[in-house]
């Protein structure tokens, strides 16, 4: 048990225990707190702010940019970029007193779903910078001096970008090699290495760099800390560390503009640093404590960004496809009467209901600035981005044939330009960035485990012996004794108006016994299968599931309350009702498979595949191995 999610470990090494109030933290110990998914509500100033740019920035996009051309060029317009700086879209969540707009973290993800609608690829441009630029680690961890330097420049004129995955090096963000040594006169750090898929590089005036710097560990006010070595002398360890980098310093050579199956105009760079000079003072924050800068930032574009771009991209899809069910007429009939259709439109409805539900909720939950929403960050950035791809998809069947032609290539015979193939190509993207699906599952049941880590470490562990090991048995039997005897008993609801309405409370009281469900199997599971869980990532993709679909109900049938309480329109009940029936069934399957799986089978069969024990199936062609696509010069 000490050995589980080691691998996770070294990802989170800079992971702090949760400092906020966490709602999905509730979830999986099986008590949900609901008073965590009612914040107060968006300040009518603050809503009307945010609404009002968002009138300027719709007429700035139809008049100022075309999305075709950024397409068909694979450039975004310097014109287009210029514009949106004026308008000052570049500092929403820069604070007024360093020139930016000042905006809620709603706001934000308002502006960015609706530039998304129009390009994603402006919406990723316009948001890079303020989820991971330099903007937002120096606002969270950097000085006075820092924060008055460079965050006008940022919100007014001047680009930025993050620099932290490297050729070796992709979600596994602990292990970068970039290092940045302190000079012999104390004034510099050399800085050497490479840094890949560094998005806004080649048009970026200022990077965030993670780097290794070589330093000891000494204590300061009884406190330790790391402090950088110079050149040449002995060192502790080699700690990572974010630092503020012009890319118009010496040694920064950008080798390659990257080029991806979709999102073509997006400026996307591999970056070399040979003996780059960075002063001391652009240090941002504490030595040693880059790689926590890197994941906390992160957790803005989980949070906001991705889920609002594509929420953009999915909405924009959405009246299209619309048309083209009730226009196209096959055999007789409108394709949007068959049955197979309106089932999937029905699916396509559901998910960009919970969508908007979700993204909305996680971004006034972020606003509330004493919530820790890591979990629900990771949560929101895998559901958005995961139903943008299932939705966009749906939508290019139903388009057909013309859904698999490009835009442009339609446009020549006078067919509408709507360019489904590209949102499809384009969205995927958003399901790797910023956490693959693949990476985050499991960080989330990291998460889901922590509390019975750290209360069984010192057992488990080792170190304890006899009389001393019975002792912290029976310490440990007694707590769970408690705690899992509580799990039978139910948690009630706030006593809020806006949740007494049958279909709320129906919905919620679900989510609050299968919370209790989850957490009861989690423990069986963590007692049956102990060291095993280490590597089980079928069991931990069920956990992070099921804490989803936890979520997203509890999301939905807010949503459906405040737009029917707004618009009295009982209708966006069809869709709540839809995502709960759909989430039953799945939480019921994975709580199930929690204990019992056929997940080994599968995994014995891709273990022998990748021995190549089944030579039939490279049979009957031109074989060729990875490396043989390595152009040879």
């Amino acid at each position: 048990m000490a050995e589980l999610f080691k691998g996770l470990e070294r990802i989170e090494e800079a992971r702090e225990r949760l400092t906020g109030s966490s709602f999905m933290a509730g979830v999986f110990s099986g008590r949900p707190d609901w008073a965590l998914l009612l914040p107060p509500p968006e300040p009518p100033d603050e809503r009307a702010a945010g609404e009002a740019f968002c009138r300027k920035i719709e007429a700035f996009l139809k008049s100022h940019v075309d999305p075709e051309e950024i397409e068909r060029t694979a450039k975004i317009p310097e014109a287009a970029l210029k514009g949106l700086f004026e308008l000052g879209a570049f500092g929403m969540k820069i604070p007024k007193e360093y020139g930016g707009l000042g905006f809620s973290y709603t706001n934000y993800g308002r502006v960015l779903t609706l530039i998304a609608s129009w390009s994603n690829i402006l919406s990723l441009t316009v948001a890079v910078p303020q989820s991971i630029g330099i903007a937002m680690p120096i606002l969270l961890f950097g000085n006075e001096v820092q924060k008055r330097t460079y965050l006008p420049r940022v919100a007014r004129e001047a680009i930025s970008a993050f620099a932290l995955t490297e050729p070796i090096t992709g979600s596994d963000a602990a292990n970068v090699q970039t290092e940045a040594v302190l000079d012999r006169s104390g004034s510099h750090f050399l800085a050497n290495g490479e840094k890949l898929w560094c998005t806004n590089g080649p048009i970026a005036r200022y990077i965030t760099l993670i780097a290794r710097v070589p330093a000891r560990r000494v204590l300061r006010d009884g406190k330790p800390v790391w402090v950088p070595t110079r050149e040449e002398e002995i060192y502790d360890d080699k700690v990572h560390t974010a630092f503020v980098l012009s890319m118009e310093t010496h040694g920064v050579a950008v080798l390659q503009r990257c080029q991806f199956e979709g999102c073509r105009g997006i400026e996307n760079a591999y970056i070399r640093l040979k003996d780059v000079r960075i002063p001391a003072e652009n240090v941002i924050g504490e030595i040693g404590k880059g790689l926590k800068y890197a994941l906390t930032i992160l957790n803005i574009g989980r949070a906001i960004s991705i889920p609002a771009i594509c929420l953009g991209m999915a909405k924009q899809a959405w009246q299209p496809t619309l048309d083209r069910a009730n226009s196209r007429i096959t055999f007789g009939k409108p394709l949007g009467e068959r049955q197979t259709q309106m089932m999937r439109i029905g699916r396509m409805a559901t998910d960009l209901f919970a969508m908007e539900a979700l993204a909305s909720l996680v971004w006034r939950m972020a606003d509330q600035h004493h919530y820790d929403i890591r979990i629900e960050a990771a949560i929101a950035k895998i559901f958005c981005s995961e139903k943008a791809i299932r939705f966009l998809k749906d939508a290019q069947i139903i388009f057909g044939g013309m859904g698999y032609e490009t835009a442009e290539s339609r446009q020549v015979r006078g067919e509408p330009a709507f360019p489904i193939e590209q949102l499809v190509r384009d969205a995927e993207m958003y399901r790797i960035g910023e956490g693959a699906t693949d990476i985050l599952r499991p960080f989330v049941a990291r998460e889901a485990l922590s509390p019975h880590l750290e209360r069984t470490r010192t057992y488990l562990e080792g170190g304890v012996t006899g009389a001393a090991k019975l002792r912290e048995w029976l310490k440990l039997l007694r707590g769970y004794v408690l705690w899992y005897l509580g799990l039978w008993r139910c948690t009630p609801l706030p006593d809020r108006e806006d949740l007494r309405r049958r279909k709320v409370v129906e919905k919620l009281l679900y989510a609050e016994r299968a919370s209790r469900r989850l957490a009861r199997t989690i423990l069986y599971a963590m007692v049956r299968y102990r060291e095993a869980l280490r590597d089980d990532q079928g069991r931990q993709n069920r956990i992070e599931e099921v804490g989803e679909d936890i979520l997203t109900i509890a999301a939905t049938a807010l949503h459906a309350e405040a737009l029917h309480r707004a618009q009295g329109d009982g209708r966006v009940w069809d869709l709540a009702d839809e995502l709960f029936r759909e989430a039953v069934t799945r939480i019921d399957a994975n709580i199930a498979g929690l204990i019992r799986n056929d997940d080994h089978q599968p995994a014995a069969v891709g273990q022998r595949a990748l021995r190549s024990q089944y030579p039939s199936l490279s049979g009957g062609i031109i074989q060729r191995s990875l490396g043989d696509y390595i152009r040879k010069e």
